[in-house]
């Protein structure tokens, strides 16, 4: 079995949510069956959002520090509940000797995979992840393509992310939210992708009849597949 690092705190409430897919989807009928998880909780980490869109302290410096710490501690494999951070993915893998389990391509795998079906997505995420392209490249290899959106949508889901969940308003900001959906749904999207680690922790709230590739759930899987494989 082994060691899987969390590069966590961006954010708290989404690094809990990766620990709880992590344990649901560990097939284990006694604690000792759990894999082994080092958690680096380090909300300090600059906005990954905010840099992108208009520069500053480069987040990388303390991503490749918390990558660091991690593998010093006995990690085997990375991890990072924080979609927009893989725009920094090549720093890490970098810095260090263990593989980063990307986020992304965990999510396009799943999309080929269970909806191959799919043209067009609709990518629920923050400006930073859209601005950077972090998914359109790596869906575009996959042969999908994602639904372009509006400002006011973007601006919208930043405010359901950054008002509402990260500030502890996730039901509040519900209505907005469903309204976004609505809205990318309008736009010709077959399928949505929660491409930001904040967005599982709003979807319980609204209804849609697309389905839906919860990128948290999808790395989760990864990772306890890695950590299981001898």
């Amino acid at each position: 079995m082994k060691t899987i690092g969390i590069i966590g705190g961006m954010g708290p409430a989404a690094t809990i949510d990766l620990y709880q897919k992590l344990i649901d989807q560990t097939p284990a009928e006694k604690d000792q069956d759990h894999i082994h998880v080092i958690i680096d909780s380090y909300p300090q980490i600059e906005d990954r959002t905010r840099y992108i869109l208009y520069g500053g302290i480069n987040p990388s410096l303390k991503l490749v520090e918390s990558a660091k710490r991690l593998e010093a501690s006995g990690a085997e494999a990375l991890i990072m509940p924080c979609n927009t951070a893989h725009y920094f993915a090549k720093d890490i893998e970098r810095a260090v000797n263990i593989p980063l389990i990307h986020i992304v391509k965990c999510s396009a795998e799943a999309v080929k995979s269970r909806y191959p079906e799919t043209k067009k997505i609709g990518l629920i995420a923050t400006s930073g992840t859209i601005k950077a392209d972090v998914y359109g490249n790596i869906l575009k290899e996959y042969g999908f393509e994602t639904v372009v959106l509006s400002e006011k949508i973007e601006n919208n889901i930043m405010d359901c992310i950054y008002k509402g969940v990260k500030a502890g308003k996730t039901k509040e900001y519900s209505p907005l939210f469903q309204q976004c959906i609505d809205e990318i749904t309008a736009l010709g999207a077959d399928l949505l992708i929660e491409g930001c680690t904040e967005i599982p922790l709003l979807m319980p709230y609204v209804k849609t009849n697309l389905p839906v590739i919860d990128a948290t759930y999808e790395l989760a899987q990864a990772a306890v597949n890695y950590a299981l494989t001898k």
